[in-house]
């Protein structure tokens, strides 16, 4: 149990980073200049945010456990893109988290 508390946290982390977003499935590739070493996050396709709800911070740490086989690292998480994509997440760059949830929410009329 106390093994899992560090991932909990990096997950419900991720959720907070990730924001609320809606859309069709959105290929993201880095923009050019982008470092690669930049930490990569999902962020949510639907609209909703797992911020205030626990559930959906729940279902977000079921779908990475079910997905990313590799603790942490961007090859981990470009591996899981396919399978998270299937989820309803998208992986962007950890600095454009904000915004790419800002965009997806616009898109979605909210």
């Amino acid at each position: 149990m106390i093994h899992r508390i560090p991932a909990v946290i990096a997950v419900l982390a991720a959720v907070a980073l990730a924001g609320c977003v809606s859309s069709q499935p959105v290929q993201v590739s880095a923009p050019p200049g982008l470092s690669t070493s930049e930490a990569l996050t999902w962020v949510r396709r639907d609209g909703q945010s797992g911020r205030a709800n626990p559930a959906l911070a729940d279902q977000f740490a079921a779908d990475r456990a079910a997905c990313v086989q590799a603790p942490g690292d961007n090859a981990a998480l470009r591996a899981a893109e396919a399978c998270m994509g299937q989820r309803g997440y998208a992986l962007v760059p950890a600095s454009q988290a904000a915004a790419r949830a800002a965009e997806y929410r616009r898109m979605a009329g909210y």
